[in-house]
């Protein structure tokens, strides 16, 4: 896909009362192929994954529907617009809007719809039938824990796909209203910046000392070894964090915002740190950085929490009940306790 004609795309149907977010993923191969295997098949479930890919599955000749959304964009949408300069909060109030409006369409007429968190789930709960709305949360891996702690400076990190907004605009500002008070505390201390396709305005936080600007990396839980503290400064912020539970799993404190933190159940002081200002994050941060005995408390808190809560195998259990029609009880508060995970797979009921 050419990002240029994609943006051009959507532009050009925002002007003229669609979205964009339809407009740029709108492609004609993938409309072809997908009409191509609606007209070929017979499938027993399809499944698309976030608003963009919505319009596809409208297509589709299929028997059951599934809309998993993860988090709904509409509302990332109308985060921009809060922060955003004109003309451009002008344009993304737009879109979210009619965003929104969209994803309560697909959700009243999909056999099923998920979310990640219930928080998510309540802004489409009056627009889906009985039943047919559903939360299932993420899942993360554990890692194997290095025998011994590597020697290494004083280390706070964050990590994160570093062209997507919500995540620049939270290592941009940790830098500027955080770190340097951090580092004058704490001599020596450095702060990663993990992550793929850096914008410019990241690249140049890698001049200020201490700062580190990894780019992509092999394999991030090599760099999350290296992390006393891991922080998730986000001020916009939509469904769970995958970066948070990464960390958490390889048992690092995670000190958050409060928007970082919506989407887990966990608890405050005992499996993260939520620090509700810049001075707190600079006080809570330095506190960890120096207090190895509260960094292995919080971590391994953390660590368990996750393994409670977040393991891929339940959460896909979860999800394939949804996808195969097998949900046995679905509330209509979307609650995931409501899904009761039978002991073996069901993927054989499709085939």
């Amino acid at each position: 896909m050419n990002p240029t004609k994609a943006k051009l795309r959507g532009m050009w149907a925002l002007a003229n009362g669609g979205t964009l977010t339809e407009a740029y993923y709108r492609h004609p191969v993938m409309l072809s192929e997908v009409d191509r295997l609606s007209r070929t098949d017979r499938f027993g479930a399809a499944v698309a994954f976030s608003s963009s890919m919505a319009p596809y599955l409208m297509r589709t000749r299929v028997r059951r529907r599934v809309m998993d959304f993860c988090d709904c964009d509409s509302q990332k949408w109308l985060a921009y617009a809060e922060g955003g300069g004109f003309p451009a909060r002008v344009a993304y109030k737009m879109e979210g809007k009619r965003l929104a409006r969209r994803e309560r369409a697909w959700a009243s007429v999909f056999d099923a719809t998920i979310l990640i968190t219930s928080a998510e789930a309540k802004s489409l709960r009056p627009y889906v039938a009985r039943g047919r709305l559903h939360v299932v949360g993420n899942g993360v891996s554990l890692p194997l824990l290095p025998e011994a702690a590597p020697v290494h400076p004083p280390t706070v990190g964050f990590v994160g796909v570093m062209d997507y907004q919500p995540n620049v605009d939270a290592v941009c500002r940790f830098v500027d209203r955080c770190w340097m008070e951090i580092r004058e505390a704490i001599p020596g201390a450095r702060f990663l910046i993990v992550g793929r396709s850096p914008v410019a305005a990241v690249r140049r936080l890698a001049r200020l000392p201490g700062v580190e600007v990894t780019g992509g990396v092999p394999d991030v839980r090599v760099v999350l070894e290296r992390m006393d503290v891991s922080v998730a400064p986000m001020r916009i912020a939509q469904g769970l964090q995958n970066k948070v539970l990464e960390a958490m799993a390889s048992a690092k404190p995670v000190v958050m915002s409060c928007r970082a933190e919506e989407g887990l159940g966990g608890e405050h002081g005992r499996d993260y740190i939520v620090s509700k200002s810049d001075e707190a994050f600079i006080r809570d941060v330095r506190h960890l950085l120096r207090d190895a005995s509260e960094r292995r408390r919080i971590g391994e808190a953390a660590r368990q929490y996750v393994a409670t809560h977040h393991r891929w195998g339940d959460m896909l259990s979860r999800f394939e009940l949804i996808v195969t029609g097998q949900v046995q009880r679905s509330s209509p508060v979307a609650d995931v306790a409501s899904l009761r995970v039978p002991p073996r797979p069901v993927f054989e009921t499709l085939s």
